[in-house]
């Protein structure tokens, strides 16, 4: 089984051209990284303001996700643009299944996963007050709906997280020490525990552990 993960910039029309046209470069730039990291790994910008990944080790679909999330988060903090996408950064869905195609020299993702996770992306869309969604092909409806509110709630966390806490947690989910991240900073180490801390980061990346230790 395969994950797709589908995700928009919150509202990304209130940013200024070269704010976006700046932000666009940047996350470029993140998931090209990720393809060096993850191997199989495609991500891809579409429609100007939203990503597709097919992530071919399914586990590592919410760690990805949350890492754009915070990256965003974090990139937009000094832009002059909505509050809702201060606030959010992107929104996410994520689609896990079997019998997906993906063909970069054709720009093609195919199959049901990229269907699970544009269908419900567009669902979370049209809706103020969902900003992630969830779904594994063929899973009992109570199953879904469970990790479907388990990753709302992660969502809704790093939603709460202020850019520098973002920021932290963003290097720490990298893998980053805390004298490394202090050092890249360019502030304290005691900062960047007291960030981590306020944020809640061991109880993110348990969970975000957790998940990757599910079977589907």
């Amino acid at each position: 089984m395969i994950a797709t993960l589908s995700a928009d910039i919150v509202r990304s029309t209130s940013l200024r051209t070269e704010d976006y046209i700046a932000l666009r470069n940047r996350l470029r730039g993140l998931l090209d990284d990720f393809e060096k990291d993850y191997p199989g790994l495609w991500a891809r910008i579409v429609r100007g303001d939203s990503v597709e990944c097919y992530i071919p080790d399914y586990k590592y679909a919410l760690r990805i996700a949350v890492l754009i999330k915070l990256f965003v988060k974090v990139q937009v903090s000094t832009f002059d643009c909505h509050e809702l996408l201060q606030r959010h950064g992107i929104r996410f869905s994520i689609g896990i299944a079997e019998g997906n195609y993906a063909d970069r020299s054709e720009d093609i993702i195919n199959g049901p996963a990229i269907y699970l996770s544009g269908r419900n992306l567009d669902k979370i869309c049209r809706r103020d007050d969902v900003y992630t969604a969830f779904e594994i092909d063929k899973a009992p409806m109570p199953f879904n709906d469970l990790l479907d509110s388990y990753i709302a709630l992660l969502g809704n966390m790093v939603d709460s997280y202020s850019a520098k806490q973002a920021e932290v947690v963003f290097y720490k989910l990298l893998g980053f020490k805390e004298v490394e991240i202090s050092e890249r900073l360019g502030i304290y180490q005691s900062s960047v525990n007291t960030r981590s801390t306020n944020a809640q980061w061991g109880l993110l990346n348990m969970a975000i552990m957790d998940f990757e230790e599910l079977s589907f």
